[in-house]
């Protein structure tokens, strides 16, 4: 099924079952692969039915032309991926159809219609409409007749899984021990022992200096050198210097916004309640004009826990009764209260909108596109001029002007820095850059250069001027260096030492705040961390340590120039009357998963069943 199909119904059962079925495809293994003989045109079988080849070029056809419209060339690599993804979708059709037959399992006009007009880009002002309905068929390379069999396809799996897999749920005390788990929140009082602001030892001997030197000579040795032309045929490089005609443009923009269509969001103000005498207070104090810093302030006093909704979809919600009142109501009215999973909502719808693209930036990615594709049409024509140029023993400073060439020319290291320190200026992605600097270490001094193939569609040749091989700085030059980063060694030893020492005495029974204040340093306390989220400027190595530790226990890390030393003062567990949003979130999570897991089984029982067999020779011709 397309992309945008699959996007536009909104299904979870839907899309649940086809990527259970395409993983149960990646796993039938080499017993289940066989070559037919003679002139069939079966790439598969299905319990005994073949999959006919023409169906699944068809498939593999629209992805590679849907990939070309994107600006991609598919190589070979890419090409399989497109052929396997449109035999796993031939060979679902072909099982949803047995498995049909087998249940008895049919769908009717009305339920196809019913699908139909379920889909934005089919509509207008809200309804079906039969042009329009046609010509997204005819821009996607779709028959009338193709798409119908797959909404009926669609509908059939959603009859064959849904029954099966609707009344499982994770049971309520594994379900409490995950939440606790996952929302469990820690905080660390922390002191910071800078490096910086160490006392400054004073200047040794020029004998210390030198014997340090000698010691850390590879401190101060400057690393191999290749001074370097280089020329890049880019289509990255050269679509910003594209003129995309305005009629592409406009064309490429109607594509785009028929499969990217907009879809309505609302942000509300909502407060979940448990008792209904406490919503009537609640909804009193709201309609005489409370503003929601006041009724998150009552909500205290009547047990009520506030939760905001910002650019919410309606499948969105967790809760399907507040979901549907919410898309229902006025802006800036309150109401409720509304019964639901979780006890009863109050709310007030403070924003409608939808969340489809920007047209502004729409029309600029369109625009990027078109120039890149053009761009890839003239690197593909100017790429054989470049190779019989550089065949001819042309040097790269003599090449022809017409060919959309960028020359860089200077040193560097394999580092991609110059003798001055900073980033060789070669243009291109980093992947791009990357491959260049590695061309030009892997190439002797002299040698022609070599056309390579870079990355995105890009070309490249390298030739080396000149070897400069690593060399030691004499001590001479370097003592001020030298001195410096002697300074800066022991600076960070004495930091060290004193964030040790201050850990010692907290886990021997000093608090913190008296450790710290004997030795002239500040606590700060940590933000709440969880095991899921990492709070913005903190160490990303203290999550791992904070949950692995005691209450009251001190650990110590090297962070930024500075150690830090951090004691673990407070554990907070969630529960599901602090917090019945998440915990409802994490619920149909957890029961999705598990109905997924329910739905695998019972398709790979479909799949042995049905004796799926695959001819790899005929599959191998469609993407070759």
């Amino acid at each position: 099924m397309l992309v945008w199909v699959r996007n536009l119904m909104e299904s979870w059962v839907a899309r649940g079952f086809f990527a259970l079925l395409v993983v149960v495809f990646v796993f039938w293994g080499v017993s289940n692969v066989f070559t037919l003989t003679g002139s069939s045109t079966a790439v598969a079988t299905v319990a005994g039915t073949p999959v006919d080849i023409s169906a699944v070029q068809a498939v593999y056809q629209r992805a590679v032309n849907n990939a070309q419209q994107q600006g991609q060339q598919p190589d070979k690599a890419m090409r399989q991926e497109f052929a396997m993804q449109a035999l796993s979708e031939a060979v679902r059709q072909a099982i949803i159809r047995q498995a049909a037959v087998q249940f008895h399992i049919g769908v009717p006009d009305a339920a196809v219609r019913a699908v139909l007009d379920t889909i934005p880009a089919f509509q207008t002002n809200g309804s079906f409409d039969k042009a329009k309905f046609s010509q997204v068929l005819r821009d996607n390379g779709l028959s009338e007749n193709e798409f119908i069999n797959q909404i009926k396809d669609e509908v059939i799996g959603r009859q064959l899984i849904t029954p099966l897999i609707s009344g499982a749920a994770v049971p309520d005390a594994m379900l409490s021990q995950i939440f606790s788990l996952l929302g469990e929140r820690r905080t660390a009082g922390m002191v910071t022992v800078p490096e910086d602001t160490q006392p400054l030892p004073p200047a040794p001997s020029d004998a210390v200096l030198h014997r340090y030197w000698l010691n850390h000579q590879g401190k101060f040795t400057a690393p191999a050198f290749r001074k370097i032309q280089a020329v890049i045929l880019s289509p990255a490089l050269l679509a910003p210097h594209e003129n995309v005609p305005q009629d592409q443009i406009q064309a490429g923009l109607a594509r785009a916004e028929a499969d990217n269509p907009s879809v309505p969001v609302r942000s509300a103000q909502v407060l979940s309640v448990q008792d209904l005498a406490d919503a009537s207070q609640l909804k009193a104090a709201w309609a005489k004009g409370a503003d929601w810093k006041k009724m998150q302030e009552l909500a205290k006093s009547y047990h009520a826990t506030p939760v905001p909704l910002e650019k919410m979809q309606q499948n969105q919600i967790p809760s399907a009764q507040l979901a549907k009142a919410v898309f229902s109501a006025k802006q800036g009215q309150v109401v409720g209260p509304i019964a639901g999973d979780m006890g009863m909502y109050l709310f007030k719808v403070t924003g409608v909108g939808s969340n489809g693209p920007d047209k502004a930036q729409l029309t600029q990615q369109v625009t990027q596109k078109l120039q890149l594709q053009m761009a890839q049409n003239e690197v593909a024509k100017n790429m054989n001029a470049l190779q019989d140029a550089l065949a001819g023993q042309t040097p790269l400073d003599q090449l022809p002007g017409n060919l959309g060439l960028v020359a860089v020319e200077g040193t560097l290291s394999a580092g991609g820095l110059t003798p001055q320190g900073t980033p060789a200026p070669i243009p291109g992605s980093d992947d791009l850059r990357n491959a260049i600097i590695k061309t030009a270490f892997d190439t002797r001094k002299g040698a022609a250069p070599q056309l390579k193939n870079g990355p995105n569609g890009s070309y490249y040749a390298v030739s080396v001027q000149d070897e400069i091989p690593p060399t030691v700085t004499p001590f001479a030059q370097a003592k001020a260096k030298v001195l410096s980063v002697w300074q800066r060694a022991l600076q960070e030893r004495e930091a060290e030492v004193i964030a040790a020492n201050l850990m010692h005495a907290v886990n021997t029974g000093t608090p913190l705040d008296k450790a710290a204040a004997a030795a002239g340093l500040q606590v700060t306390q940590s933000p709440s961390y969880t095991r899921t989220t990492q709070p913005q400027n903190e160490p990303d190595q203290l999550v791992p340590v904070l949950f692995s530790m005691k209450q009251g226990t001190a650990t110590m890390l090297s962070n930024h120039n500075s150690f830090l030393v951090a004691v673990l003062d407070n554990i907070q567990h969630p529960t599901k009357q602090s917090d019945p949003t998440t915990y409802a979130r994490l619920q149909h999570s957890l029961n999705k998963t598990l109905q997924d897991d329910l739905g695998g089984s019972f398709l790979t029982g479909l799949q042995a069943r049905d004796k799926v067999t695959i001819n790899q020779k005929l599959l191998a011709q469609i993407y070759q």
